[in-house]
């Protein structure tokens, strides 16, 4: 075959595919792969469908493969191996391993002398060019004796494994009877994370066999056949256990720093002058409410636009056009330019590609669309401008809804905000916007662009529009002479340029302009008028007056805290006498204070609370040099470190313990905390069967709400809820302690994906960037597990622990808060209600999640939900408040006493560059 393809007229030079082939000889299986498309099996197991491989990649993932097209002299390497970004090495197992590839960037083929063909498989068909480095079409073949307990056999591209675990892929195809069904779910799902993680997508094909077992006479012939099946089973076995663990691994998405370049990148390819130009408000197209429910109704399965949140999708319906057409009409002309993207409402249409052929040209059918089933096309120009690939035919009377493409881009890919938002805080009549509502604002400013010397406004004349300079400069003028008192003159005032405003006083009032403002060359300005700005945030006045109002309801609320907090000291002090805090780090270094029990070891160390001769409560962190620097901790210690002592004077709560100092010795780095920790909430909730009263839950909720507030205040996002993670301490407060994922954000987004999978909130899975918000989330997941003892995106039944990470991340990453199911416990209406509000998925929408103070509580509107009517906020704040199981945590104490032995940290001779300033 290559030896005909290589002297034909055809040019086969990197132009290569992959196939993987199932051909089934009575109960016989047998897979032929070449490449990296995947074969599955799924078998019943106890009461379990697990996926079994029954082909492994050919990728250089592998040793073997990678080993061979070296020896045709093929180079291997990354693209920022390629480009010198990241150093050369070849572990690439580990994150095989792992089954998670983080940055979406596999090891390649290239050519000794070229940066071509970068293949990122092994084994093709038809490509010349890699064939020469030992990328060949020789397949590998395995078979397999099927048996009663085999159910379903899969085989799809690697467009399909690109983010899914052949375990998830089996476990949406099991849910479906029908096996077109199941292909469909796979197909979406599979296109819904190209989209989610990358502006593109790979093939994605998927075949489904189910598989119903019959029984099968036997005879001499087949008898034969299964000793020599047994024996080619054993030997498929053998090679399918030794070359698994290379298969390549599931991507989970980008880094974050290739992620943030390559968003620069596509943005700059993608959004053109003339999208951000483009009015959407312009093509308003006035609908009827049946034509508005026909587009719900064709648009509500389509892929593309489940992408989109309620709002774009209001958007893009707006600018929705109506085309009628009739047999014969040419919808799309293979070669014209791609400017808009159709839904199909009724008629049938036929797709046809032109090509050149040794008789001329020819054009041959490809594809048939029926409008029964609602489907669209065009869909490659809402991603770039390139000319149509095809013609699309109208073969009867139909309705289509065109959309122009320039809409749908401006909707679904947002340039980003956070240099506007940055801008629009300088702005003085703004400051009382949280940056939840300033993210909200940026995302409304439309681009309008002004030549050199335009006016873009009039002295005098009355204007209600905002503006930014997103580009170029501007000019201020003002007029020397009245109007009507001859010639006219004018003076520069300011001179404005890149990210400065002007016109603000606009959105107060209809007070005429004070100045002339002249464009100075090409200027691109960022506008709203008064009228959008109260549609999305309310009168500008009003929100300045509950600003101020808001702030004076917080400061009353934390001279309360602090004035009951320190006549509770002075009470204490007065019956206990009184102990100076800072010499209590002298006193734990000569001995003066005696270590009463290890509260819990960490990873780099132990929690050590000491007894002292006065109440004052005194907890170490203490931290071996050795593990941190064995385990590479040195960062993330110095990290900590530096964040307790900025809270030192930032964050006064009871729920978050401040330190009183740091010191060295040859083989520690010690952090005292004011308090008597004692066991992880964890322990406390397994003592419970993992489930509280709900009292009890409101309590700890109310004193972890008050601690996030604080941290929230001083800039920081927790993003590190979860049981184990919280510290009880001898009064039965839950103490925020572990800050490992603490990050000071300046208002701003991050992009981290960190902490405990359950925990994540849905913005976090999405990578969109998140904000404190992600830390309600995690307040709302507590509250539900401490009700119920399971959180709501538990999966606990599947084998691999990596593949019960990417479920759980699938599972928020598509939920909705109508889809929150609470069992059947007995709860209060008041606490399922919070709980709802506290898990939207959407941050814009979740409760707290807009900076907003209640006036009456002096903190988060959270606290004026109806559940936590009782709450007394300012004794929770101070630690006043009589806590739940105070007495169980004063027995455990005690008996953390009697099991005490010697903290002894393991001896350090190495670097201390690494904690100066410790």
């Amino acid at each position: 075959m290559y030896v005909q393809l290589h002297t034909s007229r055809i040019d086969d030079s990197l132009s290569g595919t992959t196939a993987i082939t199932c051909f089934m000889d009575g109960n016989i299986i047998h897979i032929a792969n070449v490449g990296d498309s995947r074969a599955v099996i799924a078998k019943t197991d106890a009461a379990r469908i697990v996926a079994s491989p029954l082909s492994v990649d050919q990728t250089p993932y592998r040793t073997d493969e990678r080993d061979r097209v070296k020896r045709y002299g093929a180079r291997v390497l990354t693209m920022d191996q390629l480009e010198g970004i990241t150093p050369i090495h070849e572990n690439w197992a580990t994150a095989v391993n792992e089954e998670v590839d983080e940055d979406g960037d596999p090891p390649r083929v290239w050519s000794p002398t070229g940066n071509f063909p970068g293949t990122a498989f092994t084994r093709s068909i038809g490509d010349e060019i890699a064939e020469s480095l030992g990328v060949f079409a020789t397949p590998e073949i395995a078979s397999l004796q099927l048996t009663s307990n085999d159910r379903y056999v899969i085989i799809a591209s690697d467009g399909v494994f690109e983010f899914l675990t052949n375990q998830a892929v089996v476990d949406i195809v099991k849910t479906y009877d029908n096996p077109l069904e199941a292909c469909e779910k796979v197909v979406a799902e599979s296109y819904r994370l190209w989209l989610h993680y990358e502006l593109r997508t790979d093939d994605i094909t998927i075949i489904c066999i189910y598989l119903e077992h019959a029984a099968v006479p036997e005879t001499a012939e087949s008898t034969q056949r299964l000793a020599s099946q047994q024996a080619n089973d054993l030997l498929t076995t053998n090679i399918l256990n030794t070359r698994v663990t290379e298969q390549r691994p599931v991507r989970r998405g980008m880094s974050k720093q290739k992620r943030r370049d390559q968003m620069k990148k596509d943005m700059a390819k993608m959004v053109t002058d003339e999208d951000l130009n483009y009015n959407m408000s312009d093509h308003v197209v006035a609908k009827s409410k049946l034509e508005m429910d026909k587009i719900l109704e064709i648009t509500a399965a389509n892929w593309l636009f489940k992408q989109l949140n309620a709002q774009q999708r209001t958007d893009v319906y707006k600018v929705m056009i109506r085309v009628n057409v009739n047999e014969g009409d040419v919808v799309i002309r293979q070669g014209d330019p791609g400017d808009h993207f159709y839904c199909v409402q009724s008629g049938d249409y036929q797709v046809t590609v032109k090509s050149e052929s040794t008789t001329g040209q020819r054009e041959d059918i490809v594809h048939m669309y029926r409008g029964d089933t609602h489907p669209s096309f065009g869909e490659l120009a809402l991603m770039h401008n390139a000319p149509r690939s095809s013609s699309v035919v109208a073969l009867t009377k139909g309705v289509l809804w065109a959309i122009d493409c320039r809409a749908f881009r401006l909707v679904f890919m947002k340039s980003p905000t956070n240099v506007i938002v940055q801008t629009l805080k300088k702005v003085d009549v703004l400051k009382s916007l949280t940056t939840s509502q300033l993210e909200r604002l940026a995302t409304k400013l439309t681009e309008i662009t002004f030549e050199d010397g335009d006016y873009i406004l009039n002295q005098g004349t009355i204007g209600d529009t905002f503006y930014v300079i997103k580009e170029g400069a501007c000019i201020c003028t003002m007029w020397d002479t009245a109007p009507g008192e001859g010639e006219r003159r004018s003076r520069e005032v300011l001179r404005l340029r890149q990210h400065q405003y002007f016109g603000e006083r606009a959105l107060f009032n209809d007070a005429p302009r004070a100045a002339n403002v002249i464009s100075v060359g090409r200027t691109k300005l960022l506008q709203i008028g008064r009228q959008t700005f109260e549609e999305i945030l309310g009168p500008l006045q009003q929100i300045i007056d509950n600003d101020r109002a808001q702030r004076e309801a917080k400061h009353l609320f934390q001279s309360a805290v602090s004035n009951l907090r320190d006549s509770t000291a002075i009470a204490i002090a007065a019956a206990a006498g009184t102990q100076d805090r800072s010499t209590l780090k002298d006193d734990v270094l000569r001995g003066a204070v005696v270590p009463k029990y290890v509260t819990q070891p960490t990873e780099v160390g132990l929690l050590v609370t000491y007894e002292t001769f006065s109440h004052v409560p005194l907890t170490v962190r203490t931290i071996s040099k050795k593990s941190t620097k064995s385990f590479n901790k040195m960062e993330e210690v110095m990290r900590e470190v530096h964040l307790h002592k900025n809270l030192r004077t930032n964050c006064r709560v009871a729920s978050v313990p401040p330190l009183l100092g740091t010191w060295t010795d040859a083989n520690g780095l010690y952090m005292a905390f004011e308090t008597n920790l004692v066991c992880d909430f964890a322990t406390l909730m397994t003592d419970h069967d993992a489930k509280l009263p709900e009292e009890a839950v409101r309590q700890y909720a109310a004193q972890l709400l008050v601690g996030l507030e604080s941290l929230h205040d001083a800039g920081y996002v927790y993003r590190n809820m979860n049981p184990e993670n919280l510290v009880l301490d001898t009064f039965g407060y839950l103490q925020l302690h572990d800050f490992r994922y603490a990050k000071c954000i300046d208002d701003t987004r991050t992009y981290t994906l960190c902490g405990t999978a359950e925990y994540t909130a849905p913005e976090m899975v999405s990578a969109q960037g998140h904000s404190f918000g992600v830390d309600i989330w995690g307040l709302g997941i507590l509250i539900y597990e401490m009700l119920f003892g399971v959180t709501p995106f538990a999966c606990d039944d599947l084998e691999n622990d990596k593949d019960v990470v990417l479920a759980v991340y699938s599972k928020i990453s598509r939920y909705d808060k109508k889809d929150l199911v609470m069992p059947d416990h007995e709860r209060s209406r008041e606490v399922t209600d919070l709980l709802t509000q506290l898990l939207h998925h959407s941050p814009d929408d979740r409760l707290g999640c807009q900076g907003v103070v209640d006036i009456t509580t002096g903190g988060s509107v959270i606290r004026s939900h109806p559940w936590f009517a009782s709450v007394d906020w300012i004794k929770v704040a101070a630690g006043v408040q009589a806590a739940p199981h105070v007495v169980e945590i004063t027995a455990k104490a005690k008996q953390l006493e009697v099991q005490a032995t010697p903290c002894i940290l393991a001896e350090y001779s190495d670097s201390n560059v690494w904690f100066d300033g410790f």
